[in-house]
């Protein structure tokens, strides 16, 4: 079992209409996506069309890079996470990908975004 967590240090994301690509196999189509990058290591979210096949989480912890795949409506708040919250750490693992996740650090209650 391999797992990583990394300080997410910058991010990308792209935006489209049913692009197609091949995930182990499976041809996907992919709505947008959120690229989390660490100093060595990269998580992906792929939002997915609506139509589309959804693989299974993965973490190859060879290739360094780790991606989660869920619906396109679900891309609005993983942006806002991103965007808003700082610190973010991006956590992977090779036996339970399912696990594979972005997270803020703890927080004081009531905390106000500046």
């Amino acid at each position: 079992m391999a797992t990583k967590q990394f300080t997410v240090n910058y991010y990308r994301t792209c935006l489209g209409y049913k692009n197609s690509a091949t995930w182990n196999g499976s041809n996907i189509q992919i709505q947008g996506y959120i690229t989390c990058y660490g100093s060595d290591h990269r998580f992906i979210i792929y939002f997915l069309h609506e139509d589309s096949p959804v693989p299974q989480p993965t973490y190859i912890p060879a290739n360094k890079v780790g991606a989660i795949f869920l619906p396109f409506k679900d891309m609005a708040m993983y942006m806002d996470m991103v965007r808003n919250e700082k610190p973010i750490y991006a956590y992977l693992n090779s036996s339970k990908p399912q696990w594979n996740s972005i997270k803020t650090s703890n927080e004081p209650v009531g905390e106000e975004e500046s």
